[in-house]
C-alpha cells in the first residue's frame, strides 16, 4: 500500500514537473524570439481559431525547444530525486512558483493585469464615430487597392534613406516611398507606430481600418459574428457609398476572426485558402505555409482585380500577404538568395512581388482612377532579428506609401503617427472629404490637424488606449462583451 501511494505521488509530481517545464521553456522561447510579445495576443488567438495557424510555426518552435525542454526535465528530475527525496510536494510547490514568475515576467502579465485594472476615459473622450460626421465622396469615385504587407517595417530600409539597415534589402519599397507619398516620423523614409492592442495581424488590420485598437481579456472574447459590432470602419463607409469589396489572403480567413470582421464591416467577398480549395484553384494537400504562397496570392489577386474593374462600380480590393510572417518567413523555391538570412531574402522577394503587382496595375486602363496604398500591418515580431542587425537605437516604425492619391500634402515628414491615423487618411487619399478630418482615434494626415500622439505624446496615447475602457466594452465591442458577462452570470 505504501509503495502504491508513493507511485501515485511520483506520477503526479513528475507529470506536474513536465507540465511546468513545458510552460517555462515555451515562455523563454517566446521571450528570446519575440521580446515584445504579450499575453494579450496569446489569449486572443487561443480563443479565436488558433488552429488555422501555419503548422510550420509550431514545428519550428518545437524543434528549437525540444533539447532545452529535455535538459530542463532531466535536470529537475535529478534535483527532485537527489536533493528533495521525500520532499516531492515541497519541490513541486517551488517549481510551481518558479513557473508562475517565469510566466508573469516573460509575457508581461503584470502589465496586462495592470491595464485591465486601470480605467481610462481617453477613448470615449477622443473617439469620433463616422456615423456622426459628414463624409462626402467625389462624384466620380476612385478605386482603392489596399495592400497589407505582413510585418513590413522601415528597419529593413537602407539607413542612408531613413531605415535601419546597412544595405538595401527592399529596393522596390524604397523607390516607391521615395517617388510617392510616404508619411514619415523623420526627414527621410519612415512610418507610423502601432499601439497597445494593434500589434498583431488582426488587431493591426482593425486599427488601420477602424481607427480603434482591440482590447483582450476574458470578458472580451470576440466570439460572435458581430465582430467589433460598434465600430464604424472603412468597409462600412465604402459599402454605403456603392463600392464593391473584396479581400484576398493566402491564409484561412477565420484565423483570428478576420472573416467575421470583414463580413460584419462591409460584407467583403473573401478569397482565402479555403475559397481557393473549394473552388478548384488548388488542392488541400498542396497547402504551404499559412495556405498558399504570395506568388499565388498576387496571381489570383490580378484575376480578382480584373473582375472588379469590369463592374460598373468603384471597388476596394484588400490584399494581405503572408510570406513575411514570423518565424523567418516562407522562402519560395524561385526566390533569390542574395542575403545571409532567410528573413532578409523573404522580405526582398516580397518587395519584388508587391512592386510587380503595382506595376501591372499601372498598365491597366482603370489605374488613372485608382489609389494604391501599401502598409505594414504592424512591426515585425522577431525583435531579436531586428535588434541584432539594424543600426543601434533605430526608431522602428511601420512602412507606408500612398500611390496615385486624389490629393497630396507636403506635411508628411517628422510626424508622430499611429495606426489609427491611417483610417481617415486612406479615405482622404481616394478623395473623400471628412467633416472635422477625424475618424475613430485617427486624424486625416492630409489636413493640418495634429494627431492625438502629436498633441499628447505617443507614450501617453499608447498607455491610455491600453487601459480598460467601459466605452469600448459597451459601445465598440458590444455583443461579445455583453455575451461573456451574461455567460459569467
Amino acid at each position: 500500500m505504501i509503495f502504491i501511494k508513493k507511485s501515485i505521488k511520483d506520477y503526479i509530481t513528475n507529470t506536474l514537473l513536465i507540465i511546468f517545464s513545458i510552460i517555462i521553456v515555451a515562455c523563454i522561447y517566446i521571450k528570446l524570439n519575440f521580446k515584445k510579445q504579450t499575453i494579450e495576443e496569446i489569449i486572443f488567438y487561443l480563443l479565436n481559431d488558433a488552429g488555422q495557424a501555419s503548422t510550420a510555426v509550431f514545428i519550428t518552435a518545437i524543434i528549437k525547444s525540444i533539447i532545452p525542454l529535455l535538459l530542463l526535465v532531466f535536470g529537475l528530475l535529478f534535483l527532485k530525486n537527489k536533493l528533495f527525496k521525500n520532499k516531492e510536494i515541497f519541490f513541486t510547490l517551488i517549481l510551481f512558483l518558479l513557473t508562475m514568475v517565469t510566466f508573469i515576467v516573460t509575457l508581461r502579465v503584470d502589465i496586462f493585469i495592470k491595464n485591465n485594472l486601470q480605467s481610462s476615459n481617453f477613448i470615449e473622450e477622443n473617439y469620433v464615430d463616422g456615423r456622426d460626421v459628414n463624409i462626402k465622396f467625389p462624384e466620380k469615385k476612385r478605386n482603392l487597392i489596399l495592400i497589407f504587407a505582413e510585418s513590413f517595417e522601415n528597419s529593413l530600409i537602407n539607413k542612408e534613406l531613413g531605415g535601419g539597415w546597412d544595405y538595401s534589402i527592399m529596393p522596390e519599397m524604397e523607390e516607391l516611398a521615395l517617388n510617392n507619398l510616404n508619411f514619415s516620423n523623420n526627414e527621410k523614409i519612415g512610418g507610423f507606430y502601432h499601439t497597445n492592442g494593434s500589434t498583431w495581424t488582426v488587431s493591426g488590420l482593425v486599427a488601420i481600418t477602424s481607427g480603434i485598437n482591440m482590447k483582450v481579456n476574458m470578458a472580451n472574447a470576440y466570439f460572435s459574428n458581430n465582430f467589433m459590432a460598434g465600430a464604424y470602419s472603412l468597409g462600412d463607409i465604402l459599402k454605403e457609398n456603392g463600392y464593391n469589396l473584396n479581400i484576398c489572403m493566402g491564409s484561412a480567413a477565420e484565423f483570428g476572426g478576420k472573416d467575421k470582421y470583414f463580413l460584419n464591416h462591409g460584407d467583403y467577398d473573401i478569397f482565402d485558402y479555403n475559397y481557393a480549395v473549394e473552388n478548384g484553384y488548388m488542392k488541400a494537400e498542396d497547402k504551404v505555409w499559412w495556405g498558399f504562397d504570395d506568388s499565388d496570392l498576387f496571381k489570383w489577386s490580378k484575376e480578382e482585380t480584373l473582375k472588379l474593374a469590369e463592374e460598373n462600380k468603384p471597388f476596394n480590393l484588400i490584399i494581405e500577404t503572408a510570406n513575411t510572417h514570423f518565424e523567418n518567413g516562407y522562402l519560395e523555391e524561385n526566390a533569390p538568395n542574395n542575403f545571409n538570412t532567410q528573413y532578409e531574402n523573404v522580405h526582398s522577394y516580397s518587395s519584388t512581388q508587391i512592386n510587380d503587382y503595382i506595376n501591372w496595375v499601372k498598365e491597366q486602363d482603370f489605374y488613372e482612377d485608382t489609389t494604391i496604398v501599401v502598409l505594414g500591418d504592424h512591426l515585425g515580431m522577431q525583435t531579436d532579428f531586428y535588434e541584432d542587425n539594424m543600426t543601434p537605437g533605430y526608431d522602428r516604425t511601420v512602412y507606408n506609401v500612398f500611390i496615385n492619391p486624389a490629393i497630396n500634402t507636403k506635411n508628411n515628414k517628422n510626424r508622430t503617427i499611429t495606426s489609427f491615423d491611417m483610417y481617415p487618411t486612406i479615405l482622404a487619399s481616394i478623395g473623400a472629404e471628412i467633416e472635422g478630418d477625424r475618424l475613430g482615434l485617427g486624424v486625416n494626415l492630409f489636413s493640418n490637424k495634429k494627431t492625438l500622439s502629436e498633441k499628447n505624446g505617443y507614450d501617453y496615447v499608447n498607455n491610455e488606449v491600453g487601459k480598460n475602457s467601459n466605452f469600448f466594452n459597451q459601445y465598440i465591442l458590444g455583443e461579445d462583451y455583453l455575451d461573456v458577462i451574461r455567460i459569467g452570470k
